[in-house]
C-alpha cells in the first residue's frame, strides 16, 4: 500500500485565504489603536476606511471632505520630488483598500472552482503577496513618522496574512517551506530592529536598548549606539537613510567617507527590505537552481556591503551600532542557509548528469521490448497425427483478441498528476505496490509528502531499477529531481 500524506485538496489553501481576507477587511474597518488601551477609548476617526476621503484631500484631489475623516499622521508621509509634494502614505492607504476589494472579489471563484489545490494555492498566494507588500510599506510609514497613536488592526492584518502564507506553504510544500520560513523570519528581525527605528515609538523597548548600548561602550569605533552606526552625533537607521534620501539627498554625501558609508548603508537597508519580500514570496513556490543561485548572490552582496560599512567607519569619527552587529549575525545565518541549499541543488544536478550519462552509455535496443512484462514462453505446436491415422475434420476458427486498458485510480499528488495513465500504472506497480523487482534500498514513496530522499536514492541506485522503468517515466524522474532539492 502506498503511504499517503494529506491533505491533497484545495481546502487548506482556501481556508487560510479566507482568514487572511477577513483580517484585511478588519484592518480597514476597525478603529482599534494604541490609544484604545491607554484610556483614549475607541476613536472611529482612526478607522482607515473613514480616512480614504482624507487621503484624497491629502493628494489634492478634493478640497473638502464630503464625509469621513482627515488622513491620520500615522498614514501620512510626504515626499518632495521635482517640486511636487506627494503623500505616499495616502496612495498606500488607497492601494490597501483596492487590494482588499480584489481579494474579496476573487474569493467567490476560488470557492466554486473545481481546479486542483495547486491552482487555488497559487492564486491565493499571489494576492496575499500583493497585500503583504502594500501593508509592509503602509506600516513603514507609521514607523517613519513617530505619532501618538497607531492603528493596530492594520498591523494585525499584516501579521495574520503573513502567518497564513507561511502555514499554506508548510502544509503543501513541507520541508522546503520550513527552511524558507526561517530565512524570512531572519529578514523580518533585520527589518524590525535594524532598518526600522521602533525605539522612539516603544519607550520601554527603547530604554532597554539604550541601556544595552551603554553597557557595550568602548574606544573608537566601539562607542556603541542603537542604530546601524553613528556619525557626527547622528544615529543612523535604515529608515533615517531612506527619509534623508527622499527629503535631502545632499545630506548623505558631504564628503567622500560619508558618501561611501551612507550610500552603502542605504543600499544594505534596501537589500534587507528586498530580501524580506523575496523570502516571503518564495515560501509558496518550488525553487529551481536559478533561484538558489540568486539567493546566494543576494546574501553575498549583503556581506560585502557590511564589510564596506565596517571599514569605512574606521576612517571616520563615527562608531558602530547594535543594528550593524545584528545585521551581521543575521546575514551570516542567511548566507549559511543559502549555501546549504545551493550545495543540495548542485548535488541533485550531479545525480541527474550521472543518470543521463548512464543512459547514453547503456546498450538500449531500438524497441521497447525490454520494458515489456508479457510472458515470453513461446507457444508449442501440437504433435502431428500419424500418416495412417484417420484425419479429423478440419474446423476453421478465428482468433479474437480482447484488449483491456487499465485505468489508474489510485492516490495522486503533484508528481503523479504529471504522468500519463500508463506511467501512473507503471509507477504504482514498481514503487507503490513494490510488485516488480527488489527495491529495498529505496525509501517508500509517500503520496503528497516530502519525497526528496526517494528521488535521490532512485538515481543513486539507478542500475537496480533501470531495466524495469520506461524512458517516459525516467524522463519525469529527471524533471522532478531538479526541483526536489
Amino acid at each position: 500500500m502506498a503511504k499517503v500524506y494529506k491533505p491533497r485538496t484545495k481546502m487548506p489553501a482556501l481556508i487560510t485565504y479566507i482568514i487572511a481576507v477577513v483580517f484585511l477587511i478588519a484592518g480597514l474597518t476597525l478603529p482599534i489603536g494604541t490609544g484604545t488601551f491607554t484610556g483614549g477609548g475607541v476613536n472611529f476617526g482612526n478607522m482607515p476606511l473613514m480616512q480614504l476621503t482624507g487621503a484624497l484631500a491629502a493628494l489634492g484631489m478634493i478640497k473638502t471632505l464630503p464625509f469621513g475623516s482627515p488622513l491620520s499622521p500615522a498614514f501620512s508621509f510626504t515626499v518632495n520630488a521635482a517640486g511636487i509634494a506627494l503623500d505616499v502614505g495616502a496612495i498606500l492607504l488607497w492601494l490597501y483598500a483596492l487590494v482588499t476589494l480584489v481579494c474579496v472579489i476573487i474569493l467567490v471563484p476560488l470557492c466554486i472552482t473545481k481546479k486542483t489545490n495547486g491552482a487555488v494555492r497559487k492564486v491565493a498566494a499571489v494576492l496575499e503577496d500583493i497585500a503583504v507588500t502594500t501593508l509592509i510599506l503602509l506600516c513603514s510609514v507609521s514607523f517613519a513618522a513617530p505619532v501618538a497613536e497607531w492603528n493596530l488592526t492594520v498591523f494585525a492584518a499584516l501579521a495574520v496574512t503573513v502567518v497564513m502564507l507561511i502555514v499554506t506553504g508548510i502544509i503543501y510544500l513541507r520541508g522546503p517551506a520550513i527552511l524558507k520560513t526561517c530565512t524570512f523570519l531572519l529578514s523580518a528581525v533585520a527589518v524590525c530592529f535594524a532598518v526600522a527605528n521602533p525605539y522612539n515609538n516603544i519607550p520601554a523597548f527603547g530604554n532597554a536598548i539604550g541601556n544595552l548600548a551603554a553597557a557595550m561602550q568602548g574606544g573608537h569605533p566601539f562607542e556603541t549606539s542603537a542604530g546601524l552606526y553613528s556619525l557626527n552625533g547622528t544615529v543612523y537607521f535604515g529608515s533615517t537613510l531612506f527619509k534623508t534620501a527622499l527629503v535631502d539627498p545632499s545630506a548623505l554625501s558631504y564628503n567622500i567617507s560619508s558618501a561611501i558609508l551612507n550610500y552603502s548603508a542605504l543600499s544594505l537597508a534596501a537589500l534587507v527590505l528586498l530580501n524580506l519580500l523575496l523570502n516571503l514570496f518564495g515560501i509558496n513556490k518550488r525553487t529551481n537552481m536559478f533561484m538558489v543561485v540568486c539567493n546566494l548572490i543576494r546574501y553575498i552582496l549583503a556581506l560585502v556591503l557590511l564589510i564596506v560599512i565596517y571599514i569605512t567607519v574606521l576612517t571616520t569619527t563615527g562608531s558602530y551600532g547594535l543594528g550593524l552587529y545584528l545585521l551581521t549575525l543575521l546575514a551570516l545565518a542567511q548566507f549559511t542557509i543559502a549555501l546549504i541549499r545551493f550545495l543540495r541543488h548542485r548535488k541533485a544536478a550531479k545525480l541527474i548528469k550521472l543518470a543521463e550519462e548512464h543512459d547514453e552509455d547503456a546498450d538500449h535496443p531500438d524497441t521497447d521490448d525490454e520494458y515489456a512484462f508479457e510472458d515470453e514462453t513461446k507457444p508449442v505446436d501440437p504433435p502431428k497425427p500419424p500418416q495412417d491415422a484417420p484425419q479429423a475434420p478440419v474446423v476453421e476458427t478465428k482468433n479474437v483478441v480482447y484488449t483491456v486498458n487499465t485505468i489508474y485510480n489510485g492516490p495522486s499528488d503533484s508528481f503523479i498528476r504529471k504522468l500519463t495513465n500508463e506511467e501512473k500504472v507503471e509507477f504504482a506497480r514498481i514503487f507503490l505496490e513494490r510488485s516488480v523487482g527488489n527495491l529495498t534500498m529505496i525509501p517508500d514513496y509517500v503520496v503528497g509528502g516530502d519525497n526528496s530522499a526517494f528521488f535521490s536514492s532512485l538515481f543513486i541506485y539507478l542500475p537496480h531499477v533501470r531495466s524495469t522503468v520506461t524512458e517516459g517515466l525516467m524522463a519525469k524522474f529527471y524533471e522532478e529531481i531538479s526541483k526536489s532539492a
